[in-house]
């Protein structure tokens, strides 16, 4: 799933908190999710930040023409950027959708901060699984990663209902 889909929904939850606190019913579920099978792909997938991760790969792609001109452009240092980068991103995507929707912006306590660090943690293994990266040398290692990006993304989506119950709802 992308940032920008992280994102709506979380704007989504917050509207959905809203209602049923004024006692208004809160809007059935698309039908497709009551599917196992989407249930099942969407958990292996909902927090692979798509968008960063397609700038890492292209990123990593192009560092090795990049470091004769710009040194400190390493693969650990692109890596290590990204993974900084993944959390700001989609709180600065979900505040950009609040104010082009004219919303308030929550408080700072009321942010998404369970999908920031998802997004970012996701990132994080997802992109040990991009081939030439410096911590998975090895074609093993590489399958290994991938094998743990997929473990961590199931984990991540059986987290989120507890994180949703501890952390309070933006807006």
């Amino acid at each position: 799933m992308s940032l920008n889909s992280l994102t709506t929904e979380e704007i989504l939850r917050g509207e959905r908190a809203k209602r049923a606190a004024r006692g208004r019913s809160i809007t059935a579920a698309p039908a497709d999710e009551s599917n196992p099978v989407t249930n099942a792909i969407s958990a292996l997938v909902k927090y692979i930040p798509t968008e960063v991760i397609t700038l890492y790969v292209a990123a990593v792609s192009a560092s090795v023409a990049v470091q004769a001109s710009v040194p400190v452009l390493q693969v650990i240092n692109i890596y290590v950027g990204f993974a900084i980068v993944t959390p700001v991103l989609l709180l600065l995507l979900y505040l950009s959708k609040l104010a082009a929707e004219k919303k308030p912006w929550p408080r700072v306590k009321n942010l998404p901060w369970w999908k920031m660090l998802a997004a970012g943690i996701a990132f994080a293994v997802w992109a040990l699984a991009v081939p030439g990266h410096p911590y998975t040398t090895t074609e093993a290692g590489t399958i290994l990663a991938g094998f743990g990006a997929v473990l961590v993304s199931f984990v991540l989506s059986v987290l989120e209902p507890i994180a949703q119950r501890i952390l309070p709802p933006p807006g």
